[in-house]
């Protein structure tokens, strides 16, 4: 890539669940993913999505759509418990006791649906802690631990 490139501007589209996202193309066609904003639990977010030039498919909206319809049971029944079980070693005052005061959805990364489950990231940003977490997940079940970026 040129540095001309980066200023070159970039294909948009206007998706009926998304919204308006860029498109960001590589070489590597597989890199390629559409950024926009969108708001889940009451909070403007920014969505990635890993598509072709199509645009994000059927699978990756309905996986949001769901998510979305689903999030305080998600966030209550497998988020929470998930940080309280990962963050339990961290010092004392790092401890999580209110989700609500402590903790803004940064982002979801949805990537290619090229399998039976759905595989994504979500980054939240840690206000007590100053520190960006993302949780990889494969459909609502987490995968590993929690990455932790300063």
């Amino acid at each position: 890539m040129g540095l001309l490139n980066l200023f070159k501007k970039k294909p948009k589209i206007v998706d009926d669940l998304f919204g308006q996202l860029n498109y960001t193309t590589f070489k590597d066609s597989t890199k390629n993913f559409y950024n926009g904003r969108i708001t889940i639990d009451s909070q403007l977010i920014e969505i990635l999505l890993e598509a072709d030039e199509n645009g994000p498919d059927t699978k990756q909206k309905d996986f949001f759509k769901a998510l979305r319809n689903t999030y305080t049971t998600f966030k209550n029944e497998t988020l929470i418990p998930f940080l309280k079980l990962e963050l339990h070693d961290w010092i004392e005052e790092n401890q999580l006791k209110d989700f609500e005061t402590e903790f803004k959805i940064d982002s979801i990364f949805l990537f290619r649906t090229e399998h039976s489950t759905v595989k994504w990231s979500l980054t939240l940003y840690s206000l007590k802690m100053d520190h960006y977490l993302t949780i990889a997940f494969n459909d609502l079940t987490p995968e590993g631990g929690i990455a932790i970026d300063g």
